[in-house]
């Protein structure tokens, strides 16, 4: 009784987020429609903040908080990325922002394909039907 009582508050801040979710299977009637009752949290696994499972209640499968996302299935931290990320776009190396983050520069360069292909994804649905005569796109700082 104790546990469930120390667990709580986390359940119900589960259930306010799954209220943000959509079921993210395509064969689902329910697929991207938000805040449709149909999301609920099933428990936790892991250690980092978005390692959730989710459940859709129309279709009965179970998914994670980051399915979608360039961190799904991804075993790093959450904010051992966000190093790797921020160190590469401070003009840091690979080699360099292995030995500063303190993993290998194999997993730097996984990273950097992640989210690399997740942004050419991103680019592909927003960057559509657009037409400009002129773009001027400035530098990080």
């Amino acid at each position: 009784m104790a546990r469930k009582a120390k667990n709580e508050p986390y359940h119900q801040m589960m259930k306010l987020r799954a209220t943000t979710l959509f079921c993210p299977y395509e064969d689902c009637i329910d697929h991207k429609n938000r805040a449709n009752g149909n999301i609920i949290f099933v428990r936790k696994y892991g250690t980092g903040e978005t390692q959730n499972l989710f459940k859709c209640t129309t279709c009965k499968r179970t998914f994670s908080e980051r399915r979608g996302t360039p961190l799904f299935e991804c075993h790093l931290p959450d904010e051992k990325v966000y190093q790797i990320l921020k160190c590469l776009s401070e003009g840091n190396g690979i080699r360099a922002t292995s030995r500063i983050v303190g993993v290998s520069k194999d997993t730097v360069g996984s990273i950097i394909n992640r989210i690399g292909d997740h942004m050419e994804d991103v680019a592909a649905t927003l960057m559509t039907n657009y037409h400009l005569d002129e773009c001027q796109l400035d530098e990080l700082w």
